[in-house]
């Protein structure tokens, strides 16, 4: 073989691998985003299971007007992720034996969750979590999603990040 077959052979291999590397990597990076905002800070978070949705002030639920638009840090995803977790053991460990039904099971369902930062008038910065394992389409990702009944499948509840103190935990029920 002489050398610039060889060479244009060694070229199309190395570019083939780099392709089928860059593909096996890329449903990683797709679920893993970096998200910037108007800011200078960027977060990192899963935007197959999280989404910011941006506070509007017209809107009364779950906020009302006194309250301002905030941004979110990487550290406040993840105290919003670990209080989540403190949050949901809390109120399983407060059921008693008759409704262990009522469980949320975070590892069991694909619970995806919205989120909804703003500043109270004291200057705290709060998030309202909202929590469900089903959706019916990817409405999720720009809009609240409020359903009645569903049960443990739907919850939320609001964080407020500076004392580090979750509230107002609701946990649909059955019809």
């Amino acid at each position: 073989m002489t050398p610039r077959p060889f060479i244009i052979i060694l070229t199309l291999a190395f570019c083939l691998t780099n392709v089928l590397a860059s593909r096996g990597q890329s449903s990683n990076i797709a679920k893993k985003k970096i998200i910037k905002n108007k800011s200078t800070t960027s977060i990192q978070f899963d935007t197959s299971k999280t989404a910011i949705i941006p506070f509007e002030k017209k809107g009364s639920y779950p906020f009302d007007n006194k309250y301002k638009p905030a941004k979110l840090t990487q550290d406040d995803i993840n105290n919003i992720d670990r209080l989540l977790l403190e949050c949901v053991t809390d109120y399983n460990n407060s059921l008693d034996i008759d409704h262990k039904e009522w469980r949320i099971d975070l590892k069991k369902y694909d619970y995806k969750k919205q989120l909804i930062v703003v500043t109270n008038e004291k200057g705290d910065k709060e998030v309202w979590v909202n929590c469900f394992c089903e959706t019916w389409d990817g409405r999720w990702k720009t809009r609240i999603m409020l359903v009645d009944d569903g049960g443990n499948c739907f919850f939320n509840f609001k964080i407020n990040l500076t004392t580090n103190k979750y509230s107002d935990l609701v946990v649909n029920g059955v019809a």
